[in-house]
């Protein structure tokens, strides 16, 4: 059916890349046009010429390594520091508390004011959702970047995905469900994509999770992904949902099988992270702001050329190997913001059973205050 594909290929030979640019030359001009209106409120000199930046090791930290090694951040008068945070939940502390100025996250993370659970009531919100903006989108997911893997051999690849009795029924609670999911956390670009991969299938997750759970990590990235794929193996849970780098890790060692693409549908695309001020910073600092979103644009423009991101990704420090860089599938890195995609991100979210409260895309990048 559509929503599978075979397994890729354990040998590692680069495969088709995914670098979908949706928009043409018109529709580059308008996003220019969407970044230059985001920095119009700015003029002058920096109020800040120093900024510090928490962000979580993925793929979407990329291309502000390049900007900043390309002196495109220096060049407009500042200083980028880049804190690592072990989790989206320590950036978003780290952001409330000062102790940082602008966090790249994941949207789910940062957002969330609740998990729905069956109950009705809500859990795990982010600190920070009702207070900060949006100042530049981060990074969206491409094809074959957030997939469904199983225990390669288990009687699950072979199940229809589908039907009272499918991979998809027994994972939503339906006949006699026995299927647990792992994924990184239950606010997760991996959750959201997974829960709306279900509903595409006719087939909504449980409000709650009641067979999805979060991996017991305190981290997010490979020590996550180890666990889940190790929980797969073992037989605690019967599926992951993995995204890349690791997703790629986890099929080239030939333990695990892609049962789904979940990257498609209503998540084909889906925006994943993006660049978070405080409201405050973005009222007080209009400058510094507009400086970071001029800078962030060439940085980000940066994500078109594959060499360069491999670059950025197995730089000194990093946890990627060249040959995983080179075997791994990117998503996309946007320019500008676009209204559109972070509307798609809240309604996405919204569907996976997180909750918005009352954002859109207006408040999120100060239209609406």
């Amino acid at each position: 059916m559509s929503q599978s594909r075979a397994p890729r290929s354990s040998t590692r030979l680069p495969r088709p890349r995914a670098w979908h640019r949706t928009l043409g030359a018109l529709g580059g001009a308008l996003v220019l046009a969407i970044t230059a209106s985001a920095c119009s409120s700015g003029s002058g000199s920096p109020e800040k010429s120093t900024l510090n930046v928490g962000v979580v090791d993925g793929l979407g930290a990329a291309t502000l390594g390049l900007g900043v090694s390309q002196h495109y951040f220096s060049d407009a008068g500042l200083t980028i520091n880049m804190v690592p945070e072990a989790t989206d939940a320590d950036a978003e502390n780290a952001l409330k508390s000062g102790s940082i100025d602008l966090a790249l996250g994941d949207y789910s993370e940062f957002l969330n004011s609740g998990v729905l659970s069956s109950d009705g009531s809500t859990t795990n919100p982010s600190s920070v959702a009702s207070t900060v903006q949006v100042v530049g989108e981060g990074y969206n997911a491409g094809e074959n970047t957030i997939g469904l893997v199983v225990r390669t051999g288990s009687s699950l690849a072979n199940q229809s995905l589908t039907g009272s009795n499918g991979v998809v029924a027994e994972i939503s609670g339906a006949a006699n469900s026995s299927v647990t999911v792992e994924v990184p956390d239950l606010a997760s670009p991996e959750y959201v994509a997974l829960a709306n991969w279900a509903i595409a299938e006719q087939s909504p997750l449980d409000a709650g999770g009641q067979h999805v759970k979060s991996a017991s990590n305190n981290t997010d990235g490979a020590t996550t992904a180890q666990t889940m794929v190790s929980a797969v193996l073992s037989g605690s849970a019967g599926a992951a949902a993995l995204s890349e780098p690791y997703l790629t890790q986890a099929l080239e060692s030939g333990a695990v099988t892609e049962l789904a693409n979940l990257d498609t549908g209503d998540s084909d695309n889906m925006p994943v992270s993006g660049y978070f001020a405080l409201q405050s910073t973005t009222k007080n600092d209009p400058n510094t702001i507009a400086a970071f979103q001029a800078a962030l644009a060439k940085s980000q423009a940066l994500g078109v050329s594959r060499v360069e991101v491999e670059a950025a990704l197995t730089a000194s420090g990093s946890k990627v190997s060249k040959q995983l860089a080179a075997t791994t599938a990117l998503g996309n890195y946007p320019i500008g913001i676009v209204a559109a995609n972070l509307t798609n991100v809240l309604s996405l979210m919204t569907n996976a059973g997180l909750q918005i409260s009352t954002l859109t895309s207006d408040t999120l990048t100060g239209v609406a205050s």
